[in-house]
């Protein structure tokens, strides 16, 4: 079992107030969401892989959206909030000072060699969430605070030394994102059969970033 799948089922296992059943039909999700797909897996089908009757699904969690959006997406949330907590407090600790090149290689390199099993599941949240816009909105506001204010902290000290147009931080941030969004989308949803230069497509990602920042870009 992939690491990331095995990381969230770890998680479910330590959440307080879940059955030992509820833990067993949250795992199923995990699995069959990742390999069959949201849409592709029905109740029946966690039924039979956590060994309970269907009714107990919807006895506990109600409809399969719920299963997705209630509870797992905040488990993996918390996951992915912790890990780029740790790796922004890194960058601000060893590379302050760089310039907004370094630091946007440093986000995109860490975007883009993340292992690959990683997206064999996020990828069926990353299509979820691309066609339910309100899913998406719920998922952003829940970002932990620290996080957000690490980012918007660093940002804040480019734009003072005019290395970045000063643009609101969400604006900066939602620019950044989008495009790492889209290379995901292109990878892991649209054409997965892809060949990838993964050098070159930070590079490539990297530069399309710093030039889409510059300020001669100031909207005025």
């Amino acid at each position: 079992m992939e690491k990331f799948v095995e990381a969230l089922k770890q998680k479910i296992r330590s959440k307080e107030g879940l059955s030992p059943k509820m833990q067993d039909i949250l795992d199923a999700c995990v699995v069959l969401f990742s390999t069959k797909g949201f849409s592709n897996t029905s109740t029946k089908d966690i039924a039979k892989a956590a060994n309970v009757a269907e009714g107990t699904i919807y006895k506990h969690f109600g409809t399969k959206e719920n299963l997705l959006y209630a509870t797992i997406f905040p488990i993996l949330r918390d996951i992915i909030s912790t890990e780029a907590l740790a790796q922004v407090q890194q960058f601000r600790n060893s590379a302050e000072n760089a310039p907004f090149e370094r630091f946007v290689e440093f986000i995109v390199r860490k975007d883009v060699m993340m292992p690959e099993e990683h997206f064999q599941s996020g990828k069926i949240f990353i299509s979820e969430m691309m066609y339910d816009k309100q899913r998406y909105k719920e998922f952003i506001t829940t970002i932990p605070k620290d996080l957000i204010e690490g980012i918007y902290a660093i940002l804040d000290g480019y734009k003072e030394k005019n290395e970045i147009v000063d643009w609101p931080n969400p604006v900066i941030w939602q620019f950044i994102m989008s495009i790492l969004f889209g290379n995901h989308l292109t990878h892991y949803v649209l054409f997965t059969d892809t060949k990838r230069d993964k050098e070159a497509e930070i590079a490539y990602l990297t530069q399309q970033i710093v030039k889409g920042l510059k300020p001669d870009k100031q909207l005025h």
